[in-house]
């Protein structure tokens, strides 16, 4: 019992740390989920079809970002700031009005999508183009819910939900696919899309159980214009920061090939395992960052996004080191024509690590206040990142490509840590860690000085 004691004490004293772990834990599952559903899928077809789904799979995902129309992040925002206040009211008002914009909005893309796609690819499959809406709408709907259970419930059941369940099923579907008679694009897209029904209803579940804990007898909606026009300028943001990530792909298949788009979406999927990481950061930051700092808790959010930061770089720093020394050799998994792709995934690696140590600023700056001051920023330099990457892939292919990414990203949010210390009084990156390092010897030997009080020796060394 008193080693069970000792453990509980310990576990709640860095609860913060454990969270940390817990989350990207369970985004690593992910990854190394992902990585193995696309893994079979390059083993199974050719590269071009590879290409082409891997294509069709950052488009996809880059609409669903779009769909959800920065209602996944207003929910953080609005919910942490009036549950924190104690208004529930307004927090579960607040979730509805998210729930009837995404909805809506996930209804439009999907229209759009059957509309517009035929006549932009006229030789796309019918139900290759009906299971790809079906997906796009279900991830609409996912990324919504997975945000609002992150703050109205807890992390395990928003990220286990959002990152594992319905990648389970898309790879068990993938695997009997593979075996009976090759994976289609149709396929692919319609088991995702049922796995991810699947998640949506667990984590609804659970939403219920937590309304109920909280329920009020009417939900208000007071602020619905002054949350469309936060949730637009969120929008914005997470529009840039979809297309950060998800246009690369893209553009490389338009400018070199859809085999050179293949081989780019590899590295990026191996890269991404940093990614995941950082997104583990942020999924913890998200679900206290609002409520703290709009509480006046601002010593409390510092230490916790000091912690998160260290945890995630001890983390990181090991896989950087796996991937410079056996990169070559985790390619040859998808195939033995993707050992060239080493190069790309070490610049992708390197400028993620850079990335992951500057921590959570982005979901700081969008939940405390400062979306539109984040949004001028990413727009900016996205801009300029679509550019490079285009002129890099058509001269240099799938390197290129990574370079151009580089570039821009890694600086971009080691600039995005110092807006955030000047505008939010906070400090994401691992410099905080090292100031605190650096703080501690001050503050104990200031302690010294005041212990031995005046007149008295100080104490020496021996």
């Amino acid at each position: 019992m008193a080693i069970l004691t000792f453990i509980r004490d310990r576990l709640a004293r860095h609860r913060a740390a454990v969270a940390a772990v817990v989350a990207m834990s369970i985004k690593a599952g992910g990854a190394l989920l992902t990585l193995t559903v696309f893994t079979l899928a390059a083993r199974a077809m050719s590269a071009d079809e590879f290409g082409r789904l891997a294509i069709w799979f950052n488009a996809m995902s880059f609409l669903a970002v779009a769909a959800v129309f920065g209602q996944d992040t207003l929910i953080a925002r609005n919910f942490g700031e009036y549950a924190g206040k104690g208004d529930y009211a307004q927090a579960w008002g607040a979730y509805r009005f998210g729930w009837r914009w995404t909805l809506i909005s996930g209804a439009v893309f999907v229209a759009g999508l059957i509309a517009l796609a035929p006549l932009i690819y006229p030789d796309i499959a019918r139900t290759a183009l009906l299971a790809g809406a079906f997906f796009l709408f279900t991830q609409t709907a996912l990324h919504y819910s997975s945000h609002s259970s992150r703050v109205a419930v807890n992390i395990v059941v928003s990220e286990t939900n959002r990152e594992l369940s319905w990648r389970l099923v898309l790879l068990v579907v993938v695997i009997w696919s593979v075996l009976h008679q090759g994976l289609t694009p149709a396929e692919f897209f319609a088991a995702a899309a049922i796995g991810q029904i699947l998640s949506l209803g667990a984590q609804l579940i659970y939403m219920r159980r937590s309304y109920r804990t909280h329920s009020v007898t009417l939900l208000r909606d007071d602020d619905r214009k002054h949350w469309f026009a936060r949730g637009l300028a969120m929008w914005q943001s997470a529009m840039v920061e979809a297309a950060s990530l998800y246009f690369d792909v893209m553009l490389i298949g338009y400018f070199a090939s859809p085999a050179v788009a293949g081989d780019y979406f590899v590295a990026a999927r191996i890269a991404n395992i940093f990614m995941m990481v950082l997104t583990g950061l942020n999924t913890y930051s998200f679900s206290h960052s609002a409520n703290l700092y709009f509480s006046g808790q601002t010593q409390k959010l510092q230490d916790i996004l000091r912690m998160l930061v260290l945890v995630g770089t001890a983390m990181v720093a090991p896989v950087l080191l796996l991937i410079y020394v056996f990169g070559v050799q985790i390619l040859t998994i998808f195939g033995q024509r993707y050992a060239a792709v080493y190069p790309t995934v070490v610049v992708l690696a390197t400028a993620c690590f850079i990335m992951s140590m500057s921590g959570s600023a982005s979901v700081i700056l969008l939940t405390t206040g400062h979306e539109k001051l984040y949004s001028r920023v990413i727009t900016y330099a996205t801009l300029a990142r679509v550019a490079l990457t285009a002129v890099l892939a058509w001269a240099f292919g799938a390197f290129g490509a990574a370079c151009g990414w580089a570039l821009i990203n890694a600086p971009l949010f080691m600039a995005l840590g110092a807006i955030c210390r000047r505008a939010c009084g906070v400090d994401t990156s691992i410099v905080s860690v090292l100031t605190y390092l650096r703080a501690r010897p001050r503050e104990s030997a200031t302690l010294s000085t005041d212990v031995a009080g005046p007149g008295e020796s100080k104490p020496t060394a021996s």
